[in-house]
C-alpha cells in the first residue's frame, strides 16, 4: 500500500525569514511585497521563535493610527508559534497542527533551524495524491484477483446452480 507522504515531500525551501529585532516598518513593507501571508522570525543564532503574519502586520498598523503606538521591532509584533513541524513527520500529523492553530503556512525545523515552509494547502494536496494513490492500487488488486474473487464469480455460480437439480447440488454440497 502507498505510505504515508512526510512533511520533506511536500514542503518548499526558503532561506526567507525576519529577526527578532528587525524594525516592524521594513518588515511589513517586505512582508506586503512577498507571495506569503507569513514568515518565520528567527533570533540571533537562527532558531525559529515566531512568525510575522499578514493580521500581525494589520495589527500593528491599527496600533499605530488608533493608539498612536509606532514603531517597535518584529519581536514585538510577532505571533508565538505553538505547533512544531519537522521534514520527516507524516502529513497525517502536518495536517493535526494546522488544526492546532490559525496559520496558514507554518515554518519546517530541524533542530529548531529553518529549513523550508508548507502551507496547509500543499498538505491537503499530497494527502489528495496519497488517497488517488491508494483508490489505484485498490482498483488494481481488485482487477488482478483470482476469478472465484471477483464478483463475476458470483454469476458464475448461479448460472452453475440453475443449470443443476437439487438433488445433484445436494450432493455437492455433501461432499464438500
Amino acid at each position: 500500500m502507498a505510505t504515508t507522504p512526510i512533511v520533506r515531500n511536500a514542503m518548499g525551501r526558503s532561506s526567507r525569514s525576519f529577526k527578532v529585532g528587525d524594525p516592524m516598518k521594513v518588515a511589513m513593507h517586505d512582508l506586503a511585497r512577498s507571495p506569503f501571508p507569513a514568515l518565520p522570525v528567527v533570533d540571533d543564532l537562527g532558531v525559529v521563535v515566531g512568525m510575522l503574519t499578514e493580521k500581525d502586520c494589520l495589527r500593528t498598523v491599527s496600533q499605530w493610527a488608533y493608539e498612536g503606538v509606532s514603531g517597535g521591532t518584529v519581536g514585538d509584533h510577532m505571533s508565538d508559534i505553538e505547533v512544531r513541524i519537522t521534514p520527516e513527520m507524516d502529513l497525517l500529523n502536518a495536517a493535526r497542527a494546522f488544526l492546532e492553530c490559525n496559520f496558514s503556512c507554518l515554518p519546517v525545523t530541524e533542530n529548531d533551524r529553518l529549513v523550508g515552509f508548507i502551507h496547509r494547502h500543499e498538505v491537503l494536496k499530497a494527502i489528495d495524491g496519497w488517497a488517488t494513490a491508494i483508490d489505484r492500487e485498490r482498483e488494481l488488486r481488485l482487477n488482478t484477483t483470482s476469478g472465484h474473487e471477483r464478483p463475476s464469480a458470483i454469476q458464475h455460480m448461479q448460472q452453475v446452480a440453475a443449470s443443476h437439480t437439487r438433488a445433484q447440488l445436494s450432493q455437492v454440497f455433501k461432499k464438500h
